[in-house]
């Protein structure tokens, strides 16, 4: 749809191309212009795959913003009287490593989030649209300038089933980030000393050993940070992470950043991600995806619950919650009820089969009660019980209450709008509620009891209630397992139990 005198480019005219008719498979363009942004759509869309030239070149861009940082901070040092300009350059010679290394990472997480995304977009299509809604009406996003989808063709692409294009997606992504950077940088979160170890982390260890002190001078240091935190977001739970909950729960994008952070320390995310990230040329990409989602999800749903339960509270949550998160981690095996134990070992067998090492297969196997863990760690603190016997209420009151019956079921809803995702997500939250909130008073309500038998006990001074639920679940039909109206029903029946519920005598 572009003539020549639109790419403006008069030297290549002879050899230009449309983007539908190259046949090589796959195209970095190691410098800028190499398509326009509608030519890589269009190869994008006959079966290529392309990125963007700002994110093939973004290494560049990355090592050029760590040289300034650098030598503002150096610069510090040097009216201080504590470097000389010889002794700063050489130390800029012998940090190049450090950087190197820094920036090629950073580039490899935004290049890996961009597959991932790629391979959600059709689920996402609506959340997509959100957002480029809320940048247009913000005054900052121009779809047509930078050929994006309009509504009309975003709902047919949903029609369709069809997602965005990674070019495209390559361009949310920066708006995202820049978009999130901005708020952050007009929030107090760049102001919080537990991120101070972003900034740390950012320069050289070397330069930090021995300039650590002139940080809080870096002029650009809030900056700094709300762009580290921006990048670290959008590189780990996608384009659309934040926006989505601040559109759900009505929160700040401050306050989703920081429940995201708490979840992310709290559950050693990084390092999880880190042992999967070592086996990408071991594994099928698609394995690794998996793998890597699985994490993301994790850390999606802990961090709903620190939103909702623990607003602002970043370096006093992540101290209250992080060692429990840990035991937990390592008593689960001890203390999952049977069915939960065979489920966990079907899908370490899997990945086994599949090639995953030991250690990350048998550790993926317990992400599905992990998510379970800001619930449990905050009933051990509320009643002052060992871990080991929070864990087990909560987990034995999934199968004795069909609470897992329920998570199940919801996993296996269709979502066609994001009412219906809403839902779906709001019922999920109510029920990892109904099983802490059971948890908290079985263990409160007798205190001298083991921990099956304080759940017994619990249930059974609502005998009657529980009857009741049973003879309505009993009456669920198969295909009630996917109603999302039906499920709805059912959670609210067992409401009470979470709130300690009708009891007897």
């Amino acid at each position: 749809t572009e003539s020549h005198e639109e790419v403006g480019d008069r030297a290549n005219d002879a050899v230009r191309v449309n983007g539908r008719e190259l046949r090589c498979r796959v195209v970095a363009e190691g410098g800028n212009l190499g398509f326009t942004q509608r030519g890589r759509i269009e190869y994008a869309l006959a079966g290529g795959r392309i990125n963007a030239d700002f994110i093939d070149n973004s290494a560049g861009v990355d090592c050029s913003d760590h040289e300034v940082n650098l030598k503002i901070l150096l610069g510090l040092a040097i009216r201080r009287g504590e470097l000389t300009l010889e002794e700063r350059n050489d130390l800029l010679a012998e940090v190049e490593p450090d950087v190197v290394r820094h920036v090629l990472y950073d580039n490899f997480l935004q290049a890996q989030i961009l597959s991932q995304e790629v391979e959600q977009s059709v689920s996402r299509i609506e959340a997509y649209e959100d957002l480029m809604q809320r940048l247009e009406a913000e005054g900052v996003l121009d779809r047509e300038l930078e050929a994006l989808p309009s509504t009309e063709e975003m709902l047919e692409r949903r029609r369709a089933g069809l997602g965005m294009t990674r070019p495209e997606l390559a361009v949310l992504l920066a708006y995202a980030k820049q978009h999130l950077a901005n708020e952050l940088l007009a929030s107090t979160l760049p102001d919080s000393r537990y991120l101070e170890q972003d900034l740390r982390g950012y320069f050289p260890s070397r330069v930090v050993e021995r300039f650590g002190h002139l940080l809080a001078e870096h002029p650009l240091r809030r900056e700094l940070v709300a762009t580290l935190v921006a990048n670290d977001v959008v590189n780990s739970q996608g384009i659309t992470f934040v926006t989505r909950l601040v559109a759900e729960t009505g929160a700040s994008a401050s306050d989703v950043v920081t429940a995201y952070r708490i979840a992310r320390d709290v559950t050693r995310a990084v390092e999880r991600w880190e042992r999967v990230e070592a086996l990408v040329d071991r594994l099928p990409a698609e394995l690794v995806a998996e793998l890597m989602s699985e994490v993301d999800r994790l850390v999606e749903v802990c961090a709903r619950w620190y939103l909702a339960n623990a607003p602002g509270q970043l370096g006093r949550a992540v101290e209250a919650h992080a060692e429990p998160f840990r035991r937990l981690e390592a008593v689960i095996p001890e203390v999952e009820p049977e069915g939960r134990r065979r489920e966990r070992e079907r899908r370490a067998w899997r990945l086994l089969d599949l090639g995953v090492p030991d250690e990350v297969a048998w550790e993926h196997a317990l992400l599905p009660a992990l998510a379970h863990g800001p619930g449990i760690v905050a009933a051990a603190h509320r009643t002052g019980r060992p871990i080991e016997e929070a864990a087990r209420v909560a987990l034995l009151a999934g199968e004795v209450v069909p609470i897992d019956r329920l998570e199940d079921a919801l996993g296996r809803v269709p979502t066609p709008d994001r009412w219906h995702r809403w839902a779906v997500q709001g019922a999920a939250d109510e029920l990892r509620a109904i099983r802490q909130g059971m948890a908290e008073r079985a263990l409160a309500d007798h205190p001298a009891l083991e921990a099956d038998e304080a759940l017994g006990a619990f249930l059974a001074a609502r005998a009657p209630f529980v009857e009741r639920l049973e003879r309505f679940l009993a009456s669920f039909a198969p295909e009630d397992e996917t109603s999302l109206a039906a499920i709805t029903v059912a959670v609210r029946m067992l409401r009470p139990l979470g709130a300690g519920g009708p009891s007897v005598g």
